[in-house]
This record gives C-alpha cells, sequence and structure tokens, in this order.
C-alpha cells in the first residue's frame, strides 16, 4: 500500500512538472494535516506531511502558495493540495 501511494504521488508531480513547463499553474498546498511527525530517512529528521509536499515542491522549483486556512475564493488556482497527514496503524 505505501508503495502504491509513493508511485502515485511521484506520477502527480511528474504530470505537475510536464504541464506546468507549457505554461504557469497556480498551486495551492493546504496545511491540513495533524502535524503527525514521521522519520524521514533521506533527511534523517522528522516531518509531516505537507512538509514533504512543500520540499518536493521548492526542490523543483514548483512556485505555490501555502496556507492552514483554505481560501474562500479557490478560482485562482488550477490544483489544491492538501495532506491529511499519515496513517500508522498500531
Amino acid at each position: 500500500m505505501k508503495r502504491s501511494c509513493i508511485i502515485l504521488g511521484l506520477v502527480l508531480l511528474t504530470a505537475l512538472l510536464l504541464v506546468g513547463q507549457s505554461y504557469a499553474i497556480e498551486i495551492f498546498v493546504w496545511q491540513h494535516d495533524n502535524q503527525l511527525r514521521v522519520a524521514d530517512p533521506v533527511l534523517r529528521t522528522t516531518i509531516t506531511a505537507t512538509d514533504a509536499v512543500r520540499r518536493t515542491l521548492d526542490l523543483n522549483n514548483i512556485d505555490y502558495d501555502t496556507n492552514t486556512e483554505l481560501p474562500e475564493d479557490l478560482d485562482q488556482y488550477d490544483v489544491i493540495m492538501t495532506c491529511l497527514s499519515f496513517y500508522c496503524p498500531g
């Protein structure tokens, strides 16, 4: 399950990158997770789900807006991303 979620995320980000090269996309990252932190073996620290998305966008030089509050007018955005946190059974 975890592997399929990672693959899906990579496919979506690749699609964003390919489309983003033809014209500008307005992206909003809504920080709506529960601030649950998990270990990131690459960074050797702990991050939230939203931190991971923002870090990926930053590494690819993709501009985005972010906030903990959802804007009233969403028409200005082409893509709205929200992370509902990580799920840890157990």
